[in-house]
């Protein structure tokens, strides 16, 4: 019996643990954002478990890497307060055509969607790799996903599991 409750103690903390992570469902990989136009995002998750709840979550656009990531800019806010899942935001038109990445700076770590395409019919695509525009080089690169969300609730609920066999014998 007590083997059992420990079971769906873990199962509960794993719950929890993905809960509480932001996945953005759009812009996918394929996507394309034109410059002047507006942007959908849409995410699942509980953003208003992502720090304060009350408040806004910045949106900003990223480019490079997954190990250098760089700011371009920033597009706006997520609202946390309510059950909001998708947002409009315009596109910004001072950025050139190019692969890019949206981080919602969700906490403790932000959030990040997959690489999408931004046309910009008035400027050419950055051939040369560096910053679009200028902006603060970021000192955290890290890179949430479903992956990671899902590896994570797996080894807790497997820590849990064998605790509590343990704790049977």
């Amino acid at each position: 019996m007590k083997f059992l409750a420990a079971i769906v103690a873990a199962v509960a903390v794993a719950v929890v643990a993905s809960a509480q992570q932001i996945q953005i469902n759009n812009p996918t990989e394929g996507s394309i954002w034109n410059t002047g136009a507006q942007g959908y995002i849409s995410w699942t998750g509980n953003c208003a478990s992502q720090g304060l709840a009350s408040h806004s979550v910045e949106i900003q656009l990223v480019n490079g890497p997954s190990s250098a990531v760089r700011f371009v800019a920033d597009l706006g806010k997520l609202d946390c307060s309510g059950p909001t899942t998708s947002i409009s935001i315009p596109v910004p038109n001072n950025v050139t055509s190019g692969s890019y990445s949206l981080r919602i700076q969700t906490s403790p770590q932000p959030s990040y969607s997959t690489s999408f395409q931004i046309n910009n019919p008035a400027s050419p695509v950055s051939t040369t790799g560096t910053p679009t525009t200028t902006g603060d080089v970021p000192t955290h690169t890290n890179q949430p996903s479903a992956g990671n969300a899902l590896s994570a609730s797996l080894v807790t609920l497997f820590s849990c599991a064998v605790a509590a066999f343990q704790f049977v014998l």
